[in-house]
């Protein structure tokens, strides 16, 4: 069948499948909002097809009646026509009924036109409804044609309109010019492709080198020198007070924390080169140690090792002439009476030196005979040196040879430098007396024996 309204000019055909009801849902039709046109006309229609067979009076075989010459021509016909029936059976006249009345005729009516738990009324108020309702859906559709019409000229405006075009808008580069090919302005998704993904300006390239934010306020927090410390160029000073309105007491961005080391820098710079430098140097056998509290630094010097011991030295026994021992470790021991033991490694008890700490150690010894030494014989001499308790041999050793003369001093020296000792090693200083006369220590005696640690 060719649909009605094929030929629609000038307006554009529009399908009912695209408009919805947005009437109230109606059970008895099954009909809910929301539902397109097309179903709801098909749902009309079709209750109102039913409607229309259901009251065909075609439909119905009226032989029994004995009229199907002359047969009632519609359905409120016949149904006069079965109430007049009705009443012949029953012995009852009909009567003509007024407007206000009723036929005498109840009908069970339809769930939809149900109004609270009546359900059943009088024939022609029933069709009265059903005819008030049908006017009603005819009059909705007509509204829904209009509107759909009206939809149908909104859309054909939109189907001919031609589709928006976006043009994304251009900045200027600036400094990023030379990293886009000199550009000077450039659209906003090439300027934010630049800005995150170069390699050398790209904000993934920064965080690389300067790490995240989370890393640059740990480096902020790490601040050594705070306002209380102490200033170099204005000591005791604090920096608080000596760069109080450009000092930042409490950093907490790595701005904050570059301004207060360039402060710290050059308070350093200052303090350094108003200051001079001071050497502290150690002789022989002498230990310079320093300690640093705040600013100050305090040198003490001391003996460095373990001890340099003097007058009187030697042992107030007389140190007879050869008597057939030609060994220093043979020799006497010198007994230190006059101490300076930085490590207390010294027993003047003794005469033993014991080794505090595994280490190299310069050695060196002086002894000096007062008395004069009468020599009879051809030669002779006096022979010193360190040696290790209990071991044949020697770390330092020297001698001083006498002729046929009189000798008024007698002088001994010697070192052994970088020597390594073990821990718990005893050295002592020992003295043999090579000549053919005896000698008696005086006041004036020297013996001197040094160790010097020096790795």
């Amino acid at each position: 069948m060719k649909p009605l309204n094929l030929d629609n000019r000038p307006c554009s055909p529009i399908s009912s499948n695209c408009v919805v009801w947005q009437g109230p849902t109606l059970d008895c039709i099954n009909l809910c909002t929301g539902d397109t046109v097309s179903d709801v006309v098909a749902k009309l229609a079709t209750e109102l097809c039913t409607l229309l067979d259901q009251t065909n009076v075609n439909n119905y075989d009226l032989t029994c009646l004995g009229i199907a010459a002359c047969g009632p021509k519609d359905f409120q016909a016949l149904i006069q026509l079965l109430i007049e029936k009705i009443c012949e059976l029953q012995g009852v006249t009909p009567t003509t009924k007024d407007a206000s009345g009723c036929p005498d005729c109840v009908v069970t009516v339809a769930d939809c036109f149900q109004v609270g738990n009546q359900t059943t009324m009088q024939l022609l108020d029933y069709v009265q409804m059903i005819a008030e309702k049908v006017c009603a859906l005819i009059d909705e559709i007509a509204s829904l044609q209009t509107q759909i019409n009206n939809l149908d000229i909104r859309v054909t405006v939109l189907e001919n309109t031609p589709p928006p075009t976006f043009t994304l808008p251009s900045i200027q580069t600036n400094c990023l010019a030379s990293y886009m090919s000199g550009a000077v302005s450039a659209t906003i998704d090439l300027v934010l492709d630049t800005l995150l993904n170069d390699p050398t300006i790209g904000y993934c390239s920064l965080i690389g080198a300067t790490g995240l934010p989370g890393d640059l306020l740990a480096a902020v927090a790490s601040q050594c020198i705070t306002s209380g410390t102490p200033t170099l160029s204005d000591n005791p000073i604090p920096f608080g007070t000596v760069y109080s309105g450009s000092w930042i007491g409490s950093p907490v961005t790595v701005a904050d924390s570059i301004n207060n080391i360039w402060i710290a820098i050059c308070d350093i710079y200052e303090g350094v080169a108003n200051s001079g430098v001071t050497i502290v140097d150690a002789g022989p056998g002498i230990d310079v140690t320093s300690t640093t509290v705040g600013l100050t630094t305090t040198y003490t010097v001391s003996t460095l090792g373990a001890m340099n011991a003097q007058s009187p030295p030697l042992d107030q026994n007389t140190y007879p002439g050869p008597t057939g021992s030609t060994n220093l470790y043979d020799g006497e021991k010198q007994i230190m009476t006059e101490i300076y033991d930085d490590d207390n490694a010294y027993d003047p008890a003794t005469g033993l030196w014991t080794c505090p700490v595994t280490g190299r150690y310069n050695l060196s010894f002086y002894i000096h005979m007062t008395n004069n030494i009468v020599v009879g014989f051809a030669s002779g001499m006096v022979v010193a040196g360190i040696v290790a308790d209990g071991v044949v041999g020697y770390y330092a050793v020297n001698t001083c040879s006498v002729g046929i003369s009189v000798i008024r001093h007698i002088d001994i020296t010697g070192q052994a430098l970088g020597v390594r000792l073990v821990q718990g090693l005893q050295l002592k200083l020992m003295m043999l007396n090579l000549t053919d006369v005896n000698y008696v220590s005086s006041s004036g005696d020297v013996a001197r024996f040094v160790v010097q640690r020096v790795g």
